[in-house]
């Protein structure tokens, strides 16, 4: 699992961190901060994919966020369990699975 953000490097791509990489007051303002920029989107005109770049950036801080607890062996909150439940039901293509 990596986490969404990413620190420059030296070399040519960025480095990918890892959810037991980052502290988690990053992982849960990382968090916040998705979760303010889809409240912003909800209000805004649809246009292609459903659920807009910002529902995927969501999706993925819950993700790491979910991660880094377990790595940590810390317990999932539980609305941070439904919502993640809630977000992968609803931006998973259908016929998977």
């Amino acid at each position: 699992m990596s986490f969404p953000l990413f620190l420059p490097s030296a070399q040519a791509e960025p480095l990918r961190l890892r959810p037991s990489d980052i502290t988690l007051g990053v992982i849960f303002a990382e968090l916040n901060a998705a979760r303010s920029a889809n409240q912003l989107e909800r209000g805004a005109p649809r246009i292609g994919a459903v659920g807009g770049p910002r529902a995927d950036r969501l999706l993925q801080s819950l993700e790491a966020c979910e991660a880094a607890l377990t790595e940590r062996n810390l317990p999932i909150p539980p609305a941070i369990r439904d919502e993640l439940r809630l977000r992968r039901s609803l931006y998973t293509p259908r016929g998977r699975g």
